[in-house]
């Protein structure tokens, strides 16, 4: 018996047609999930346990065009557990909506909780094909459930507070910006990074410094000069100030653009890096503490002083990454880049002999594009 290439073509058809009308398998409507839009885990005071936080906002309060004080903006709901995975299920069974990440702007890991270790935790979201890889994981300074219950009276979520802050102070070089994705690259490769530092207060959130990752663990806090050049180093400056002292006058100079060459080289068997940070700015201001008066720009002389502080905050860094045996930046991988087979014999041994010995050459030069309108600058008597 043979078949007509139509009827051959039928079954397949009748195949694609029963699938569209089926729709999406999965779909779920809006009021049948709970978007988690910010999530945090802290280790339990009370026994081995973990506790996770979820900030979920109440979509009807968004949706009616009055609203009183009482009003809720968002859910705020912990549970216990001894997993990520454990913890959700819990949140499912006692709202009956499914837990849905596919928003979720933020994940916060306690101080204490990243002192064990946070892969643990990183490792659910990892895995979850839904996640928005561009969120922010934040490393909060004592317990990290406690940033959203932070009253602020602006902000009706947190979770969005946190991420349009730090898109504002990554223009100030006080943090590090990376995304998820990013941090999942930095510690896939060696186990160490950067994250942006977060503490509480009664009525906000401050987001400054960083958190140094060694080997998936949180081991020290970073202050906001040293997290400025780890920005150098990552060479993800977009904006920011710096501000010099010359001659008792505060000179700010905005950076336009920088960037950051580093080159491994060997020499005698002895390994070192040549960093170059390179940017060009305007001076925005000139404030001057003592008598009012005006000045003229000695650009020469700020460039200099530019240079050395950049300098001197990237090679303080590095000495306390060192002390460490940490490299977050990822100098690993630019040794096995340009010199594989000096990688291959000294991998096992590169966070504890090799790169605590790795010496560095630093130069920055910055260059004053502008210096503002005038040719001169007015300043003013300081009033302290």
């Amino acid at each position: 018996m043979t078949m007509s290439r139509n009827s051959r073509c039928l079954p397949i058809t009748l195949i694609m047609i029963s699938l569209l009308a089926a729709g999406c398998w999965d779909a779920k409507d809006i009021d049948q999930r709970s978007f988690v839009m910010g999530v945090a885990f802290d280790l339990n005071d009370t026994d081995d346990t973990l506790v996770m936080t979820v900030e979920i906002p109440v979509l009807t309060s968004f949706a009616t065009k009055t609203q009183s004080s009482s009003d809720a903006r968002s859910l705020i709901a912990a549970t216990t557990g001894t997993s990520v995975t454990q913890m959700a299920t819990r949140f499912e069974t006692r709202t009956w909506r499914e837990q849905f990440f596919g928003h979720t702007q933020c994940i916060i890991i306690g101080e204490d909780l990243a002192r064990e270790g946070i892969l643990p935790i990183i490792d659910y979201f990892d895995r979850n094909p839904r996640i928005d890889r561009r969120l922010t994981l934040f490393i909060a300074q004592g317990e990290a459930g406690q940033i959203f219950h932070v009253k602020n009276p602006i902000e009706s979520l947190i979770s969005i507070a946190l991420n349009q802050i730090l898109n504002t102070l990554t223009n100030t070089t006080r943090v590090v910006k990376r995304s998820f994705q990013e941090s999942l690259r930095d510690l896939e490769s060696n186990g160490d990074t950067v994250l942006p530092r977060v503490r509480g207060t009664e009525t906000e959130v401050v987001i400054a410094g960083g958190a140094l990752i060694k080997d998936y663990k949180f081991v020290a806090w970073l202050g906001e000069n040293e997290t400025r050049a780890v920005a150098f180093l990552y060479n993800s400056i977009s904006g920011g100030v710096i501000t010099v002292n010359v001659d008792n006058i505060l000179y700010t100079y905005a950076l336009r653009s920088a960037s950051t060459s580093i080159k491994p080289m060997l020499k005698d068997g002895l390994l070192s890096f040549k960093i170059k940070v390179r940017s060009e700015g305007d001076i925005i201001e000139a404030f001057h503490k003592g008598p009012g008066g005006t000045t003229n720009f000695d650009l020469p002389k700020i460039e200099a002083k530019l240079n050395q502080v950049v300098e001197e905050e990237i090679r303080h860094l590095l000495a306390k990454l060192q002390d460490f045996k940490a490299d977050p930046i990822g100098f690993d991988r630019l040794v096995y880049r340009h010199n594989p087979k000096y990688w291959n014999e000294h991998a096992a041994d590169w966070k504890e002999q090799v790169w605590p010995q790795a010496r560095f050459e630093i130069t920055a030069e910055f260059n004053i594009r502008r210096t503002g309108i005038l040719e001169q600058v007015t300043v003013y008597e300081s009033k302290e």
